[in-house]
């Protein structure tokens, strides 16, 4: 089983993102955020299961339109960001 690690990016993103949602809909924002979690944590046990998305990252789509991108060696999958699927891949 790999280890997932968040890079401080990928928590700033998750939190401005989860704050965005709050505004409209507390409910929908917390429900985001578990699908989310619950997505990354799933990289331990399936580090290779995103797509490949060139650099040697991986995307891995969540609940639309988002998407998880990270790395994975193995033995670790370090989630680098989250991102609107419209969002360039080059952060």
């Amino acid at each position: 089983m790999a280890e997932v690690v968040w890079t401080r990016e990928a928590l700033s993103n998750l939190d401005l993102i989860v704050s965005y949602i709050h505004q409209f809909d507390p409910e929908a924002a917390q429900r985001f955020a578990r699908a989310l979690t619950d997505s990354a944590a799933s990289l331990g046990e399936f580090p290779d299961r995103g797509r490949p998305s060139g650099n040697g990252t991986r995307e891995l789509p969540i609940v639309p339109p988002y998407v998880i991108r990270y790395e994975s060696d193995g033995g670790i999958a370090t989630i680098l960001s989250i991102r609107h699927g419209r969002q360039s891949g080059d952060d």
